[in-house]
Order: C-alpha cells, then structure tokens, then sequence
C-alpha cells in the first residue's frame, strides 16, 4: 500500500495550489474578468523554472525545430486554460470548479475516436457518461428556489479542460521521442514567452498586473512559486507512483482531487474563513457532495 499514499500526496499537493488560486482570486481580481493580470505572474514563474531546468538538463536544443515549436504552442495553450480558470474562480466556488478537470480524459478519450480511429470501450462510454452527469449536477445552482443552470462557469471550463487535453496530447505525442525535462524546458520557455507577448499587448492584463504588483506583488510571486513547486512535485509523485503501482490505479487516486479539496475548502471555511470562505449551508453543500461522489464513481469506471 506505500504506491497509494505516495499516489495520494499529488492530488493533495494540487488541491492546495488549488486552495492558493481561489485566495488569490478573491483577494487581487479586479472585477468580471479581472483576474487575468494574475496569469503574468505564472509567466514570471514559468521564466525561472525554464532557467533553473536550462542550467541543470544538457541537450535542450538537440531536439527538431518543430518539438520546439510545439512545446512553446503548448506554453501558449498552457497560458489560455489558466485564464479560463481563473475567469471561472471570479464566479465559482473553487470545490465546485476543480471536478470539472475530470472531465479531461473524455476529451482524450473523443480525440482518440475522432483521430486516431480508436475504438471507445463500453466501460470507458459508461465512465463518460457518469462523469458528465456528475458536472451536470454541480453546474446546477440550488442557492435559489428555481434551479438554473450555471452556464458561465460551465462554458469556461468546458473550453479549459479541452484545451488542457490539446495540451497534454502535445506534450506527450513530443516527449515520448524526448526527454522529459528537455519537453518540460521548451513548455516554460513557451509560458513565458506568450507571457511577455500579453505583457506587451494586452494594455488590460498589463494593467491588472501593474495594479495588482502594488497591492501584493512580493505576497503574489511567492505564492505563485510554491504553487509551482507544489505542481511539480505532485507530478514527480505520479510518477514515482507509478513505477510501484499500476497506471490505472494511479490515476484513480489522483481523481480523489476534487473531494481533497472540497474537505480543505470546509476546513477553510470554518476554521480560516480569511483565507477561503465558502456557501456550506445543506442545500448547496449536499448535491455538492453528490456530483463530486458520482464524478469520482465515473473515473472508478474509466480507470479499472
């Protein structure tokens, strides 16, 4: 049982970049789309980590132009998912957006159909189809006495998750000829870079940045950086686990994400409500909980 405490450690190592990213949200967005300035700080954190990768990996541009060009696409893609997300945590919960990336597989698995002619199996349909009913339920507004559905967040992350699913097929179609670092070098160098390109030319996530670089910059960056760290270290997690345990196993730990982080944002919200403050009155809480338990029954499917 050592692989599933290890496997463990990375969903949640990321459910507490999670927890970061709604207190940066809440405490420097600016308004309805405001928080997009707060993407430049994950660039400057995506130059640093491309310099530290450059001075520890050797071979960084013996690999084909076009790696290179594909890696720095995915920096771009990497960059446009993030703004979506952040865009959704100006209007959402941060327990009720982290379920959404579950979905992430059902974008691989429908490129994989469309693409590469695989054949979809009866229990990665029905795995799908669970999941997706999982993210009709917590798309659903209960605070009010007529349900309606939140189309808003539901569309941003929607466009999220499928550009994070481009990403990934990027990334690995690359680096199953490279090294990993050496891919990981070219993604930052690719962050960054679109990240100086907003700078440049977006006067509205310019500005934000400026604005927000006042008010917190020193408190920003740091948190931006261990976030990073964080990530990292979730991922080299995965992948130690993996060498121990099945794949598959693995990534069913790693969907436990969304109910880690629905038990911290609780937690926060009791304990630490200056930190994250949460609605966790019955009626949102209760089908809150059952989408996150019917998304997790999905990735069960989906993965054993």
């Amino acid at each position: 049982m050592q692989w599933f405490f290890i496997a463990l450690g990375a969903p949640f190592l990321w459910a507490m970049v999670n927890i970061s990213d709604q207190y940066l949200v809440q405490k420097y967005s600016t308004g309805k789309r405001g928080s997009g300035g707060l993407v430049l700080f994950s660039s400057l954190i995506g130059i640093f980590v491309a310099v530290i990768i450059g001075i520890l990996t050797s071979g960084l541009f013996a690999i084909p132009t076009l790696d290179k060009v594909l890696l720095i696409i995915t920096g771009g893609i990497t960059i446009a998912w993030v703004i979506l997300y952040l865009f959704t945590l100006e209007i959402e919960d941060i327990s009720a957006v982290v379920p959404w990336f579950l979905t992430v597989p059902i974008f691989g698995y429908a490129f994989g159909y469309i693409f590469l002619e695989e054949t979809l199996s009866a229990q990665e349909l029905i795995g799908s189809i669970v999941v997706l009913f999982g993210v009709l339920l917590i798309s659903i507004d209960f605070s009010e006495q007529k349900r309606k559905f939140k189309w808003r967040p539901a569309f941003y992350m929607l466009l999220a998750c499928f550009l994070i699913s481009i990403a990934g097929i990027i990334f690995k179609y690359v680096t199953i000829g490279n090294n990993f670092w050496i891919s990981s070098f070219w993604e930052y160098v690719g962050l960054g870079g679109f990240g100086v390109l907003i700078y440049l030319f977006v006067p509205k996530y310019r500005n934000e940045f400026m604005s927000m670089n006042r008010q917190g910059g020193e408190k920003i960056f740091t948190l931006n950086t261990v976030s990073e760290i964080l990530t990292i270290m979730g991922n080299l997690l995965t992948n130690y686990a993996i060498l121990l345990a099945p794949v598959a196993m693995v990534y069913l730990v790693s969907s436990f994400q969304p109910a880690i982080v629905l038990i911290l944002t609780l937690l926060a919200t009791k304990f630490f409500p200056n930190i994250i403050k949460e609605n966790i009155t019955r009626k949102i809480l209760v089908p809150k909980v059952a989408a996150i338990a019917i998304m997790i029954l999905g990735s069960v499917i989906l993965f054993l």
